[in-house]
């Protein structure tokens, strides 16, 4: 007995329209939790890989320049625009989309800077952190963003999930959006076994590395 041609060009094509719902479905979702959470653009700048919010800190912390960030104090938190950020490519060539994503960060950070001493309701932040977990491997997070000015501290997500059940539930989400918007970036990696890192940087830093113009910059490096 044959399956009608109809039929089966009909629930392939449902199947293959699943991801695509799934995806919509978690795009609508991060929606909602940015705008719950009060994460916003502040520039319209395509090639901008951050978004902006605030958030109490979690610890205790010194960063290397010295400025110090007490417990629960209220910080500046930075999260990936997922939709900006370069597809990971799926043929190993990681250096090519590390250069790449690498010159899109320096840019949103220079964004970020001028931002910052424009608006009154940032100059009170002492400090930035984001949280990622999304690099493929082979490229080395500490590397790419210590080079960029900024602290990380990379956690231990297996003890983490086992202090506190929440964590969980964040790499999950986490996974979803990576799966969503960069898939290729899951590749070897298990939920349960996620590396995760913080990524600090103070504004004094900030400011000092990224605030000024580039004409300013020139005159001040040395010859």
């Amino acid at each position: 007995m044959k399956v009608p041609q109809g039929g089966t060009g009909q629930s392939t094509e449902q199947d293959s329209s699943l991801p695509a719902l799934a995806r919509a479905a978690i795009r609508a979702i991060d929606h909602i939790v940015r705008s719950v959470k009060g994460v916003r653009e502040f520039t319209d700048d395509e090639l901008c890989l951050l978004r902006i919010g605030k958030a109490k800190s979690d610890r205790h912390i010194i960063l290397s320049d010295g400025t110090e960030i007490l417990d629960s104090e209220t910080t500046g938190e930075l999260h990936l625009w997922n939709e900006h950020v370069p597809p990971i490519p799926r043929d190993g060539t990681y250096l090519i989309w590390a250069k790449r994503f690498y010159s899109r960060l320096l840019c949103s950070t220079r964004l970020l800077a001028r931002y910052m001493v424009s608006q009154p309701e940032w100059r009170h932040i002492h400090a930035w952190r984001g949280e990622s977990s999304f690099m493929p491997k082979g490229i080395h997070a500490v590397q790419l963003f210590s080079r960029a000015g900024s602290d990380v501290i990379q956690e231990d997500s297996a003890l983490r999930i086992g202090q506190r059940f929440a964590d969980f539930w964040d790499n999950l989400y986490w996974w979803m959006l990576a799966w969503t918007f960069n898939p290729a970036s899951l590749e070897r990696k298990k939920l349960p076994k996620l590396e995760r890192w913080q990524i600090w940087i103070s504004s004094a830093r900030l400011q000092e590395k990224y605030g000024r113009t580039p004409a300013q910059q020139r005159r001040r490096s040395p010859n």
